[in-house]
């Protein structure tokens, strides 16, 4: 799907959390916000975003989730980059190891918690995330860094951007990263991780009616990884981990009140975990329309088909996880349309749409919502939100085989089914944001969401064989409030609470319950980012996170905090010395999952400096 910034009317520049024209639980994370967290990844930086749920597994696998489940897979949460879809079809999820961009190149991460189906469908049931990178136009000269520390190993990048003889810009870059491994009780610690990454981005705008961008990006690397298998025991491998993508995109000005926007991809991962090879080509394309009618409604329309290649084979000597068939072709055909008709002039809005779609392993689904906004005045809004939004099956839950157990000596196989059925959601929202000072603005979400048909296993044909059915619920409630104040000009506070409670239930033939099966969430989560200039030149900024337990895991509570102190000895010069996770020499967030059974280790204390330049 098409970048968010063309759905909803997010904030882009200014880092306040009022983004007033919104009607949803939506969030923002500014270039300046990446700059000042000290962060290296992706995941690291999603640690911001009020309500969600960010805890690494180990050094190079995490679990983020939104106002629901968490496990490695989370299969809830739509991930884009570029208006690329990340979401992986094979396990449901997002492989958050391969998910890298040069973080001095984004524009900005929007974060939409909650339902997002009626516009990026199937998948977008309790979140979407959308990473969008700056136009090549505004990355022009060179941009250097490099560092490296106790965790942190070393890590360099590099971006140049230039102008093209027929009037459009340009820009190449390439990152290479290098991670220690965790802290592992036993000794089992084997999840050091390494890739290397490059790629580009050309933009040309004719400053009339048309807009054109082509990208590409390619990576390859290796995690480790350590695997406590049925019948074969502690299995310690390099995953070796690959890909490339293009994108072009084109938008052309109809008139002064319409637009549209064709979108094109490719993409290609590889991967093989101990013995599992994995591939995945994709290709997709998008077209979406926007307009402006009786000077009341704003339309927004589109079309949508995506294919999907997979190739599967497990040479393992004891294969624990196969596919049968080997090789799926997996399509997926969607169209939407969405209208916000002004009620009241400046101030009432009603936001009505849905989406329609049809794919392999289901029948035809409907993803309607509506959402009201009232301008309460010039500095608050109230919003409200009534949605309905579907995850479908993943290829392994349609054709996997996973040793999960053994049974006197037997193998506990765990089958996929081709009967399973989309998961239901429908989620009721209501929200406030204000803006009462300059110096001073909240937000608050609430929310309460009821799950239908997530799935679970049962026992066919004896104690050794399971499988996947759909036959649990879950209700689920919960608030986010967060909140920004400039103490001094030159002092500023962020920071946001969350609370989530679930409760559920199933059928008399499910083994589990689902809050066991799928790993729960914390209560209670809170955050607090200080961010100081101490003087023109040096900045300070303190980063602090509590976390409650999760007993399903289990995980307990924990503190943390970041800390960064940056010195510009020159204006296009940055020295940064950052402290990671400095209340312990370690701490657990995570464990493993009746799935994949990886070994969890803990996230250790660490420090690492870095120079940055731009010229």
């Amino acid at each position: 799907m098409i970048g968010a910034s063309q759905k909803y009317e997010v904030a882009k520049d200014d880092p306040r959390l009022t983004l007033r024209r919104t009607p949803a639980a939506a969030f923002v994370i500014t270039p300046e916000m990446i700059r000042r967290s000290g962060a290296r990844s992706i995941p690291e930086l999603l640690r911001m975003v009020p309500g969600l749920y960010v805890a690494r597994i180990d050094a190079n696998k995490w679990s983020i989730s939104s106002r629901s489940f968490s496990t490695r897979f989370v299969r809830n949460l739509l991930v884009q980059i570029d208006g690329r879809t990340v979401y992986t079809p094979l396990f449901g999820g997002t492989f958050w190891d391969v998910q890298d961009v040069l973080l001095k190149d984004i524009e900005r991460i929007e974060v939409i918690r909650g339902p997002g189906a009626t516009i990026w469908g199937e998948n977008a049931v309790n979140g979407v995330i959308n990473i969008i990178t700056k136009s090549s136009t505004d990355t022009q000269g060179t941009y250097v860094e490099a560092g490296g520390g106790t965790e942190q190993r070393g890590f360099t990048s590099f971006r140049h951007g230039g102008k093209t003889q027929n009037d459009g810009t340009y820009r190449v870059y390439g990152k290479w990263f290098e991670r220690d491994t965790q802290y592992e009780p036993n000794g089992n610690a084997h999840d050091d991780w390494r890739q290397g990454r490059f790629g580009f981005r050309m933009d040309w705008d004719d400053e009339m009616d048309d807009r054109f961008t082509f990208q590409g990006d390619t990576y390859f690397g290796s995690n480790g990884i350590a695997n406590q298998q049925p019948f074969v025991g502690l299995g310690i491998d390099d995953e070796p981990v690959s890909g490339s993508n293009l994108l072009t995109r084109w938008t052309h000005d109809i008139d002064q009140y319409s637009d549209s926007t064709v979108q094109f991809y490719y993409d290609r991962n590889d991967r093989n975990t101990l013995g599992f090879d994995q591939a995945l080509d994709t290709i997709d394309i998008d077209w979406q329309y926007r307009t402006s009618i009786f000077d009341r409604h704003e339309i927004v329309a589109g079309l949508g088909y995506r294919s999907v290649w997979s190739h599967l084979q497990n040479d393992s000597v004891t294969p624990v996880l196969s596919s049968s068939p080997e090789q799926r072709n997996f399509q997926l055909f969607s169209a939407f349309i969405q209208d916000e008709y002004e009620l009241r002039q400046d101030s009432l809005y009603l936001t009505v749409g849905t989406k329609i779609g049809e794919n392999t392993f289901t029948n035809t689904q409907v993803q309607p919502n509506i959402r009201l906004l009232w301008l309460t005045d010039e500095n608050s809004s109230a919003w409200a939100a009534v949605s309905r939004a579907v995850r479908i099956p993943s290829i392994i839950e349609n054709d996997g085989r996973l040793i999960i157990d053994e049974f006197m000596g037997n193998p506990v196989y765990l089958n996929g089914s081709s009967n399973l059925i989309a998961e239901t959601m429908i989620a009721y929202e209501v929200g406030y944001r204000s803006q009462p000072t300059e110096s001073f603005a909240w937000d608050l979400a609430l929310f309460y969401n009821t799950e239908r048909k997530i799935g679970n296993f049962r026992a066919v044909g004896g104690p050794t064989e399971l499988e996947l059915f759909r036959d649990s619920n879950l209700d689920s409630f919960g608030l986010e409030l967060a909140a920004q104040l400039e103490m001094t000009e030159n002092w500023r506070l962020f920071g946001w609470y969350s609370f989530l409670r679930s409760s559920a239930s199933t059928g008399t033939s499910a083994l589990v319950s689902p809050l066991g099966l799928e790993e729960g969430a914390p209560r209670h989560q809170a955050f607090l980012m200080s961010s100081w200039d101490l003087t023109e030149n040096v900045d300070l900024d303190v980063l602090t996170r509590f976390v409650d337990n999760v007993p399903q895991v289990p995980a307990p509570a924990y503190m943390s905090m970041d800390c960064r102190v940056a010195w510009r000895p020159r204006e296009n010069m940055e020295l940064s010395l950052v402290g990671q996770n400095l209340l312990d020499s370690h701490h657990k967030e995570y464990d493993t999952s009746i799935f994949v059974k990886e070994v969890p280790t803990q996230v250790q204390r660490g420090m690492y400096a870095m120079f940055a330049m731009e010229f």
